[in-house]
């Protein structure tokens, strides 16, 4: 399971949650969540500038436990930022 499926599961977030931020389809957040399709720089900077999360945490770099040993608490509870 790439990191962004992962993580868009445990903090609540949809496929068009993002898709709507990004001001891309769903289908096209979708393929990028599988691994089918890179991850954008534009993409990178967005969710960086919206949640915080890393480059390398978003393309699946680093492991997901590295910036979430203990799971991603969903969005409201906590900070679920990296």
């Amino acid at each position: 399971m790439s990191n962004m499926k992962r993580w868009l599961f445990e903090v609540g977030l949809t496929h068009r949650d993002i898709a709507t931020l990004l001001r891309q389809s769903p289908s096209s957040v979708t393929q990028k969540v599988n691994k089918n399709t890179n991850w954008q720089h534009r993409d990178c900077v967005i969710l960086h500038e919206k949640y915080g999360l890393s480059s390398d945490f978003i393309q699946d770099l680093e492991p997901y436990e590295k910036f979430f040993p203990h799971g991603a608490m969903a969005l409201g509870e906590s900070d679920a930022m990296v």
